[in-house]
């Protein structure tokens, strides 16, 4: 159940032209802890004009800076057909990041402090998305952006029983988390099913092979491309980056496609 929404702060960038940012905070009951949402709105913003919706997690982190502008001049160029909303922890978000993002669903491990991606799953389905489809009435299409657990959830989001987004952009996935738990998933869901009805656009940065996540990702991809039919996908390496110099070349190639 969505709780009265508190808009606390709201202020203007400039970035060759006028673009407002406004940040609420949303409390929610699905996992009883606080959220900052925040919007970037394009030129001339208007209720009467359809958009992209896209959310984009760690809202406070490199990625959601990135993305809202909140770094000054280092900062994303966003179609004027999309406006963003990006979900940041309010805390500590080394441990709330690893309770959202990474799942359990197949018996992998879980606390009250991890491994909880089911919740925040009903915390976007329940409450989250219907509060914007509320707030934004006209939509032309929906999408999410994650990097590392965030990206993991991303690609979480595909073997769920609702569909939430017409578009998963998954940013370095952090697939090798409690013990490859995403591949197990994935698995339980092949086995019911060969259809996989989604647009999924995966990156990896080409320096990330310490760290798990070049090696994850791969695996990732060869076991959905010979799985399922329905499954519309693009794997891209990024040459030259590691697993936080690739948010800038991943986001523009993301957010390029919503310009043309």
């Amino acid at each position: 159940m969505r709780i009265l929404i508190l808009i606390f702060f709201s202020f203007f960038c400039f970035d060759g032209y006028t673009q407002k940012v406004s940040r609420e905070n949303f409390h929610s009951t699905c996992i009883n802890d606080d959220y900052e949402i925040s919007f970037r709105f394009p030129k001339n913003y208007s209720a009467n004009i359809s958009y992209n919706i896209i959310y984009v997690a760690d809202g406070s982190l490199k990625l959601g800076k990135y993305i809202l502008g909140d770094y000054g001049d280092w900062k994303a160029t966003i179609s004027d057909s999309c406006i963003i909303v990006a979900i940041a922890h309010k805390g500590d978000w080394h441990v709330k990041r690893q309770r959202d993002f990474i799942p359990s669903d197949e018996g992998g491990y879980s606390d009250d402090n991890f491994g909880k991606a089911d919740d925040f799953y009903y915390f976007l389905k329940y409450e989250l998305i219907p509060h914007i489809n509320q707030k934004f009435v006209k939509q032309k299409s929906t999408a999410f952006i994650g990097h590392s657990f965030s990206g993991l959830f991303c690609l979480y989001l595909l073997f769920r029983e609702d569909k939430l987004f017409d578009r998963h952009f998954a940013i370095s996935p952090s697939v090798w988390a409690n013990d490859e738990e995403l591949l197990k998933i994935e698995l339980a869901f092949y086995k019911r099913k060969k259809v996989l009805k989604a647009n999924l656009f995966l990156q990896a940065g080409g320096l990330e092979i310490f760290n798990k996540v070049l090696f994850s990702t791969n695996e990732f991809y060869e076991r959905v491309i010979k799985h399922y039919s329905g499954l519309q996908i693009s794997y891209s390496k990024v040459n030259n980056a590691n697993h936080f110099s690739i948010i800038k070349p991943a986001v523009d190639k993301i957010l390029a496609l919503y310009s043309k």
